[in-house]
């Protein structure tokens, strides 16, 4: 009796990988004339007019283009600001592209409260006219992207290399990298390119501190202070710099290493700066006098960091993160510039 229990479950375990994850999903094989790259391809969704009658009905995905703003699920928003095409080469990379293009991109803070928003060119997946996926190049955009607080917004860059030559290319973004499905899709032009949108408000947060305050940050490997000195309006500008900010800030911040066993270090990537009208700055190259330094337990470091601004603005916020590598800030710092 046992052996033929045995003998059951063993077709049973049989049977299940003939038909279950051993199987395989293609439904057909054939030989055909045309790759994707030459197909014109629909999507097709079942609508129910009337209880029980369903009927197939082609619907066309909105294609944008640069300066349209997209508004993603309420919660924020992402404008592509144009696509420029370099004669740049990195003669380190041994990737042989037809172009090198630099996507210069917008995206706003609207709603999102439980993480900052962070869009980088993980994000995205481009296409060139060949219909060849394209890939990243290893080259600097002029911007950088920014964990964004809600109500604020930050000005990107990525680069891309295509196979073809290309005037106009295919963006896909992704809410989810790990989506097959995309959120929007965009036919943008190689060499088309608008002006981002700097003017808007300044962003406000409950329990924000002051100029001066000593900041107490309790963390489970031991507690410390940070305290924001001074800020200073730079006049100066790096000549090998890329960047051209409205202004330039000099910012003097303290901190003190009361109980944690594992040295304090605090620098200019542990800070993120709002300008007054709600746009993210950027660290600039400037000249400092007093560096971070790894803080023993007992100890406190003085230390100076540099941002630069998109526009002129009469306040400040620095969003400090305990982990630089956090998606959320920690403590808000409100600064009078003027």
């Amino acid at each position: 009796m046992k052996k033929v229990v045995v003998s059951l479950l063993i077709i049973v375990m049989i049977l299940s990988l003939v038909t279950g994850c051993g199987g395989t999903q293609v439904t057909s094989i054939e030989k055909v004339n045309t790759d994707a790259t030459q197909r014109e391809v629909t999507t097709v969704i079942e609508s129910v007019d009337k209880p029980g009658e369903a009927d197939e009905k082609e619907i066309e995905q909105k294609i944008y283009s640069v300066g349209e703003r997209v508004i993603i699920d309420d919660m924020y928003a992402l404008t592509i600001i144009g696509v420029q095409e370099t004669d740049y080469r990195n003669q380190f990379s041994e990737k042989e592209v037809e172009q090198v293009l630099i996507i210069d991109y917008l995206y706003e803070n609207l709603n999102l409260t439980e993480d900052d928003l962070y869009i980088s060119d993980m994000n995205f997946k481009i296409v060139d006219e060949g219909g060849n996926m394209c890939d990243s190049y290893p080259a600097s955009g002029l911007y950088n992207s920014e964990h964004t607080p809600l109500g604020a917004k930050s000005l990107s860059s990525m680069v891309i290399g295509t196979l073809d030559n290309s005037s106009t290319i295919k963006l896909l973004y992704y809410d989810n990298m790990f989506d097959s499905k995309s959120n929007a899709e965009y036919s943008l032009n190689v060499g088309e390119y608008t002006s981002p949108v700097f003017e808007g408000e300044r962003p406000s947060y409950d329990n924000m501190y002051s100029l001066g305050d000593i900041i107490e940050i309790k963390t489970e490997n031991g507690d410390y202070t940070l305290s924001i000195d001074s800020i200073e309006l730079v006049t100066d500008r790096n000549q090998f710099s890329e960047q051209e900010p409205e202004e330039v800030y000099k910012i003097g911040y303290t901190y003190s290493n009361i109980s944690k066993e594992d040295n304090l270090y605090i620098s200019d990537m542990s800070f993120r700066v709002i300008d007054g009208n709600g746009n993210m700055s950027f660290a600039y190259p400037g000249d400092v006098t007093k560096y971070p330094q790894e803080t023993i337990k007992g100890a406190k470091c003085s230390a100076e960091a540099i941002y630069g601004t998109y526009t002129e603005s009469s306040e400040l916020i620095l969003c400090y993160t305990d982990n630089m590598f956090s998606s959320i800030s920690d403590v808000k710092i409100l600064i009078n510039t003027k």
